[in-house]
């Protein structure tokens, strides 16, 4: 809890010891909420001015800003560490992808669609696009309005409207009227009508400026006149400056908690020229604090690593992602299927599955609870033995499943073999290292 020691909690609390927060004492949860471990609500008892004491105290460093509404609504912000193993970032970066006004007005449907259609299964978990940006490159502040409306007809997913004219942002938040998009850009030559805009329409707006030292003085003024969903949009002309000013901008932000620049931040990957380069500055961007990222691409190679990157930076690195300990069936298998064994780790099990989904094959797979760990990391910790595979394949009733008595152990503990073999009687085989070769290795040896 930002700026309270525990003792200075512990003072705001009711100090009953009664046990309703689940910790012992009153002092035992209130080092928890200093270390931001749990949230006040935890305890029923606390008197209302020490919830508004300690609320205010606790907000975090950089501002919650909520785009979009009801079930398509998306939070940036409120990010509270520098680094992934202090604490896990807390909402993910909003990926969207930009559709400029220079397209025919004919092809806005078919471009939304390909934009909600960059969806993804990765892992167990869907991954997919935020928002489609709308920028405006070409049209009039009318034609831009209507442009927006035709977007924002032909998709669910929420608007982010860009334009250096405020009569263009007034015109697409009029014929759209509501919807909460993310408006911008609000400069030093515009801030004053797009703030106007932001506060009739009651929306976010992006601020762009070229220094921190200039950013930190338009959201000063925009705060004053009592707009404060603000997102940070820093110019920048190549990535290693992107990065540079990202950085500090998130140390500002969350060491020094400077509250004129503690906002989530924004970038635009525009490098046309190199779509290679596209795909690193969007990874680049997603590790690197960025809280809302526009692409101008729907290839589908270029947008799947940049939310795959997403996906692995926007989890625990503390907990273990792992799947269910239990027999998974992997299309339709029978009695002639192969069984295989692996353990609980998400990337192992998914990398297996996917593999075997991929070359037609069904079969059963007998997975272990390791803690989330994958097969060598496992072994070395003593939590996969031959003894414990044996006692997981016959507990979820695998070798009952099927006619035959073979096994497919992995290929990176072949020394597990006779010890599985010895303990259960089955026949058991070697598979190969990695999953990619298991289509292969079936194909040859089942």
């Amino acid at each position: 809890m930002a700026d309270l020691s525990a003792m200075e909690i512990y003072q705001e609390l009711p100090q009953t010891d009664c046990g309703d927060c689940n910790f012992p004492t009153c002092m035992a949860f209130a080092m928890q909420l200093a270390n931001n471990q749990v949230s006040l609500d935890e305890c029923p008892h606390v008197s209302e001015a020490a919830e508004e004491k300690l609320a205010a105290s606790s907000a975090p460093p950089m501002k919650i800003v909520e785009i979009g509404e009801g079930e398509e609504a998306l939070e940036i912000g409120g990010e509270t560490v520098e680094f992934r193993h202090e604490e896990k970032f807390q909402r993910p970066t909003v990926i969207g992808i930009r559709l400029s006004d220079a397209v025919d007005e004919a092809e806005i449907g078919s471009r939304a669609e390909e934009i909600e259609e960059l969806e993804f299964e990765r892992v167990g978990e869907v991954i997919s696009v935020d928002a489609v940006s709308v920028t405006n490159s070409s049209l009039s502040p009318g034609e831009f309005g209507e442009f927006v409306r035709k977007v924002d007809e032909n998709t669910e997913l929420p608007l982010i409207v860009l334009s250096e004219e405020p009569k263009a942002i007034e015109e697409g938040l009029e014929a759209i009227g509501s919807g909460n998009p993310l408006v911008g850009r609000a400069t030093e030559e515009n801030w004053e009508e797009m703030t106007e805009l932001a506060k009739e329409y009651e929306c976010p707006m992006a601020v762009e400026g070229e220094s921190l030292e200039e950013l930190a003085e338009l959201t000063e003024m925009i705060t004053d006149e009592g707009v404060e969903d603000l997102v940070l949009l820093p110019e920048y002309s190549k990535l290693g400056d992107a990065l540079e000013k990202f950085t500090r901008l998130r140390r500002l932000a969350i060491e020094e908690e400077f509250s004129p620049l503690g906002y989530p931040l924004m970038a635009r990957v525009e490098n046309e020229q190199n779509p290679y380069q596209q795909v690193a500055e969007g990874a680049s961007h997603v590790l690197k604090y960025c809280s809302v990222l526009t692409m101008d691409t729907t290839k589908p190679w270029q947008v799947l690593p940049t939310l795959a990157t997403r996906q692995h930076i926007y989890v625990d690195p503390q907990v273990q992602s792992s799947v269910d300990s239990k027999l998974h069936e992997v299309g339709d298998p029978g009695p002639t299927s192969p069984v295989l064994f692996t353990t609980n780790f998400q990337l192992t099990y998914y990398s297996v599955e996917g593999e075997l989904e991929d070359a037609g094959f069904s079969a059963y797979v007998a997975v272990k609870d390791t803690g989330g760990l994958g097969i060598l990391n496992a072994y070395a910790d003593d939590q996969l033995s031959g003894e414990g595979i044996v006692e997981t394949v016959r507990e979820q009733g695998a070798m009952e499943k099927v006619d035959h008595d073979r096994l497919i152990i992995p290929g990176l503990v072949p020394q597990l073999r006779m010890s599985v073999q010895e303990e259960s009687g089955w026949d058991v085989e070697v598979g190969p290292e990695d999953a990619a070769s298991i289509p292969s290795y079936l194909r040859e040896e089942w």
